[in-house]
């Protein structure tokens, strides 16, 4: 019997006009978008090649002690399926010999209405498009069987409520799939004739067939809903009103409302107030560290027949030459702890803030759960590595990228010099094997978030979507045994 009642649900369905509408929206924005967003993403890895390329240029020959090394962040290709934030993310990283390593964002905006109206991607046909199209599909299931009042007949048979109940959700889920599946069909084509998107790669299709899973989850999720409003309403009028007005709630304002809530119950310092206490901090730690330097070289010059005021380096007797290699050698215990410290004190800074972000976004992020959107856009732009994910491996980059840069290249110069109270003198030289005019171009090798961070990241929302499917259905099927057919 269910298998009679599906097969009627289909051919009501297909018959419909909204399986036209539904299917003229799939075939046409899902493709155009995936087109779109191709060529977009082309733009931004040419330009990050190109980055590169005039970067290695420029640096040949180059690659001294003071030597600023510079390293970009290639676009990730999932963002062809959720742009999330890929055009707000820091694209290139500079580092420094005093550890002020810094990140920036210079890819620039082409095209602000893009961003103003929000792009057209498959989060987007999904979350808005596809959402509301399971809702005009299901917003009739119940109520409109009563209406015409088919429902008589159909329970008139030995067949019980939650039958009905799956056949309706499985055939309407089943007719709107086809469009759905078209659509990403003839989008996939498209980005495999590229030759940009290796689709059929292990690199990348496991990814694309977890987006595809996770959507199928999502919008049977909202086929749930659906029914479930169906099933506390008498007419189908009033069903298509109360879903339009959850769908407006669920799905255009609480996941922007959220972090609204966040920053006024939250307040988060400025990352422009943080460079600012960085910046203060370093300075009154430079400040100690060169009094310590002062003091030391101001014990060791009487000792040496030198007089403290002096500062010629690297000595013009040889008293002086001993004074100074002694000066040095001492001074690097002194530079290594102070060194530590500033780390420390910057890296604390850092924390505290990173920690009260992580709370404004907590915040926001749990607020938003409430919808089962938040939940669907947080899991693919995660796996798209366009989410907040990826701004923390871009700090993991940054201070990967340091760490290498420092080993390779800053470390292989000594710098030696002389501080006084009336002045300063300084020297260095490269350690032996060194050259810096033949050594390469400190290059970012870089890590995007892949497939099991993105998932052990949104665990929780992948349940709460699970979830919402189980709360629903089982919610329309408690309703549905109450219902009067009559």
């Amino acid at each position: 019997m269910i298998l009679t009642i599906i097969k009627k649900e289909i051919l009501e369905a297909v018959q419909s006009f909204r399986f036209l509408i539904a299917t003229l929206l799939c075939l046409f924005l899902i493709p155009l978008g995936m087109y779109v967003n191709l060529k977009e993403y082309e733009k931004r890895l040419a330009d990050y090649q190109e980055s590169v390329r005039l970067y290695e240029e420029r640096s040949k020959g180059n690659v001294g002690a003071f030597f600023s090394a510079e390293g970009y962040r290639p676009p990730s290709v999932l963002s062809i399926f959720s742009v999330g934030l890929e055009y707000f993310l820091p694209n290139k990283i500079v580092t420094s010999r005093d550890g002020n390593v810094r990140t920036s964002n210079e890819q620039g905006i082409n095209n602000p209405q893009s961003l103003l109206f929000g792009k057209v991607d498959l989060l987007f046909n999904v979350s808005y498009v596809i959402s509301l199209l399971a809702l005009i599909f299901t917003f009739s299931t119940i109520t409109g069987e009563k209406e015409n009042g088919t429902f008589r007949l159909v329970m008139s048979n030995p067949v019980p409520r939650w039958q009905i109940l799956v056949a309706k959700m499985a055939g309407n889920y089943l007719v709107l799939l086809v469009p759905f599946a078209l659509s990403v069909l003839v989008a996939l084509l498209i980005l495999a004739a590229s030759g940009t998107v290796a689709v059929f790669s292990s690199a990348v299709l496991p990814s694309i067939l977890t987006i595809l899973l996770i959507t199928l989850v999502f919008i049977l999720a909202m086929f749930n809903l659906g029914i479930l409003i169906s099933s506390l309403t008498h007419r189908s009028i009033t069903s298509i009103v109360a879903l339009l007005f959850i769908w407006a709630v669920l799905v255009l304002s609480l996941p922007k409302i959220s972090p609204m809530v966040a920053e006024i119950v939250y307040p988060v310092t400025s990352q422009q107030v943080l460079n600012i206490q960085k910046t203060m901090a370093r300075e009154n730690l430079e400040k100690e560290r060169r009094e310590k330097i002062v003091e030391l070289y101001e014990s060791l010059a009487p000792q040496f027949g030198v007089d403290p005021n002096t500062s010629f380096y690297p000595g013009r007797t040889e008293n002086e030459k001993r004074l100074f290699a002694l000066n040095d050698s001492l001074k690097q215990t002194i530079e290594g702890e102070y060194e530590q410290r500033i780390n420390m004190a910057l890296g604390r800074l850092d924390e505290e803030h990173r920690n009260c972000q992580n709370t404004q976004t907590s915040i926001a992020m749990n607020l938003s759960r409430i919808s089962p959107a938040s939940c669907y856009a947080y899991i693919i732009s995660e796996i798209s590595a366009t989410g907040t994910l990826e701004a923390d491996k871009i700090r993991e980059n940054t201070e990967r990228y340091q760490a290498e840069v420092k080993e390779n290249l800053y470390d292989k110069y000594i710098k030696k010099e002389v501080i006084t109270r009336n002045g300063w003198a300084s020297g260095g030289d490269y350690v032996r094997g060194f050259d810096p005019r033949t050594a390469p171009t400190p290059e970012l090798k870089y890590r995007h978030a892949n497939l099991d961070e993105a998932l052990k990241t949104e665990w929780t929302d992948i349940v709460l979507l699970l979830l919402f499917n189980i709360v629903f259905f089982a919610l329309s099927y408690v309703s549905f045994l109450r219902y009067d057919v009559r």
